[in-house]
């Protein structure tokens, strides 16, 4: 059996898997609501290539509002998830490591506040 992904997992990632920068060196430094598997995809991995290229510790707290089903998702991963980039070349799997903090507003609106 695989073993959950998660920061204790990253050391057993192949280097060309692994999140493009250190996620336990991120501060949150970006509060985006609506952390869908659109900004998962695209927003996120972005930011990650932005802080791995110029530097930074802008991590993302990712706020959900419609349900906590991103939050119990992502939380036991400590925020981790993969993404697939598929092209004529085929293939490349990453981990995305920009997501440092996972919110429900229904659950923790004084938490999102302070953010």
């Amino acid at each position: 059996m695989t073993p959950r992904l998660d920061l204790a997992t990253l050391e057993h990632l192949p280097r060309e898997v692994a999140p493009r920068v250190d996620p336990c060196a991120l501060a949150v430094g970006i509060v985006h609501l609506g952390i869908g598997a659109f900004h998962r995809a695209h927003q996120a991995v972005y930011t990650e290539h932005a802080i791995a290229a110029g530097g930074g510790d802008w991590g993302i707290c990712g706020v959900t509002q419609r349900s906590p089903v991103v939050v119990e998702q992502l939380a036991p991963q400590d925020g981790l998830y993969t993404v697939t980039e598929r092209d004529g070349a085929g293939d490349c799997v990453r981990v995305i490591g920009a997501v440092r903090e996972t919110l429900w507003i229904g659950a923790d609106l004084d938490a999102v506040m302070e953010r």
